[in-house]
């Protein structure tokens, strides 16, 4: 009879919230190092050497820079202790090409995150 009551919903309900609260928290534990990576590519799908990425940071108005990275000779580039979790992403390269502004929507600050490929594209004349 006690082990009954166990499954009762006004003690299974608060067990599972209880396990989800816990995941959650384990999973931001081993995610919060605030590492924002990706790779610049061209429009062909090759990388993209030397270009600048900018992040920038929402204030209460407007986004701002907050940081710059240049990729390698794979085109990756790579952001570290980023604690933000709302922003935006822009890369540009030395001739004048460059990427549209990618949003960036993190669940929480300082989550590690791996960014789907930025493209630069051909200069407007």
């Amino acid at each position: 009879m006690r082990w009954r009551a166990l499954t009762h919903r006004f003690v299974l309900v608060p067990l599972a919230l209880l396990v989800v609260v816990a995941a959650w928290n384990a999973y931001i534990a081993f995610n919060d190092h605030g590492i924002i990576e990706g790779e610049v590519i061209d429009r062909s799908g090759k990388p993209v050497a030397g270009a600048t990425v900018i992040f920038f940071e929402r204030n209460f108005m407007y986004y701002e820079e907050k940081q710059r990275a240049t990729t390698d000779t794979h085109g990756a580039y790579r952001f570290s202790d980023m604690k933000t979790h709302i922003g935006q992403l822009e890369a540009r390269t030395v001739d004048g090409r460059k990427s549209e502004r990618r949003q960036l929507r993190l669940w929480f600050r300082s989550q590690d995150t791996e960014v789907a490929p930025l493209v630069v594209e051909t200069p407007r004349s």
